[in-house]
């Protein structure tokens, strides 16, 4: 059996790359004998931190023009070069899954474009119907030639499976996708991290390790374009956090999930502080790094999502900063909404009076959502087989592990 796991997998931003090697673990284990690859939406080949960032040249573009230009250098990447290396890599694919992360989000036409561009190669060599979108996120906002856009990917796909990562994102899917069948809620698969990343030791620290992961406000203010200031703010918080925490007996890391940006700004505020108390955490060049990083820290503060999914995997108390509805989405669905805070620029003392209470309570939601992940992927699989029939329920055993009656 042949599968093909189409997302970001190779992004800076590591989250996406802990995502597909959850989803390629979830698949092994109960299809042992599949033939497992990644196909990156970007055109990217792996994991290489020297990619040059598109981002500063998109934002010098005038807003307007932005979506026109984002599309026309899209489609000339397909035409030139995608197109033939795409039609390679799902030639015999017995199973092509769309997912997971946040790929139903429209900033300047960037993913409708690509996932369009992708949905045409599968239709084209004849592999409709034998896809599933798993595990995504989808945004509130799109505009109406994004939304379209999306549409015409999922009908050129025809998906035998369609679940989103959390109740919000189903919402959305079935408003702007204009779905008219069921969308499953099914976890994000980082929480399935610890089973992943098994193989890498826990590191011994002596209980008062603060990780916080550090943003560049340019990259988490879209959620906050209301609040005056808020990179001087953020800046402000991110500093006095580190210096009150050292000040109260914690071992303060700062460190990124990969992005440039964020990296630039990490090692920025780690210079400005010129404090020998903080530990400035090297970028990760890897999935496996970022959650080694994760791992040897008692605690985590984050904006960025898998920081904070990472850490729940683990069992690490973390507290979720408000940049975009998918933050609180979370929480809300492991049952640790008191671990959210929404206000975009976080009280300094109250954030470390939350942190004294997480690791009382780190919730008892894992188990449950982990086997809701393992029963979706199963039923994906069983879907691939007979193509949406009522035939009898096939078993997939990956090997001690039995999923046939997850419920």
């Amino acid at each position: 059996m042949k599968i093909v796991i189409c997302a970001v997998p190779y992004s800076p931003n590591l989250g996406d790359g802990v995502i597909y090697e959850n989803i390629r673990q979830l698949l092994s284990e109960l299809a042992p004998a599949a033939q497992i690859s990644a196909l990156d939406i970007a055109g990217r080949d792996g994991y290489d931190a020297s990619t040059v960032s598109r981002k500063p040249l998109i934002n010098r573009v005038p807003g307007r023009l932005r979506p026109s230009v984002v599309c026309a250098y899209f489609c000339l990447q397909y035409w030139w070069r995608w197109r033939h290396k795409w039609t390679e890599q799902l030639a015999g694919a017995d199973l092509i899954v769309i997912g997971g992360g946040q790929l139903f989000m429209d900033a300047h036409l960037n993913f409708p474009i690509k996932l369009f561009l992708l949905s045409r190669t599968i239709r084209a060599i004849g592999k409709s119907g034998k896809v599933a979108i798993f595990s995504v996120g989808a945004s509130k906002r799109m505009s109406n030639i994004g939304a379209s856009l999306f549409q015409r990917a999922v009908k050129n796909m025809a998906p035998v499976r369609i679940s989103a990562r959390d109740m919000l994102s189903a919402q959305h899917m079935k408003k702007h996708l204009a779905i008219h069948g069921d969308v499953c809620i099914t976890p994000d698969p980082a929480i399935y991290s610890q089973r992943t990343f098994a193989q890498h030791p826990q590191h011994a620290h002596g209980g008062n390790v603060l990780g916080i992961c550090i943003s560049c406000p340019l990259e988490v203010n879209h959620g906050v374009k209301n609040e005056p200031g808020y990179e001087l703010k953020i800046s402000a918080f991110f500093e006095n956090l580190a210096l009150q925490a050292i000040a109260v007996g914690y071992v303060v890391k700062f460190f990124t999930n990969g992005a440039p940006e964020d990296e630039a700004f990490k090692d920025a505020l780690a210079a400005g502080l010129n404090s020998r108390q903080i530990v400035n955490v090297p970028r990760a060049n890897a999935p496996a790094q970022l959650v080694a990083n994760i791992r040897a820290c008692d605690y985590i503060i984050a904006h960025r999502l898998h920081a904070s999914i990472v850490a729940y995997a683990l069992d690490i108390p973390a507290i979720g900063l408000n940049w975009d509805a998918k933050v609180k989405s979370f929480f809300e669905l492991i049952g640790r909404s008191r671990f959210f805070i929404p206000s975009p620029i976080p009280d300094v003392e109250n954030t470390l009076d939350l942190l004294s209470h997480a690791r009382a309570s780190c919730g008892t939601e894992k188990a449950r959502l982990t086997l809701r992940l393992k029963k979706e992927v199963s039923a994906l699989l069983d879907a691939s087989v007979h193509q949406g029939s009522a035939a009898g329920a096939r078993r997939w055993v990956g090997g001690n592990v039995d999923y046939e009656n997850i419920v």
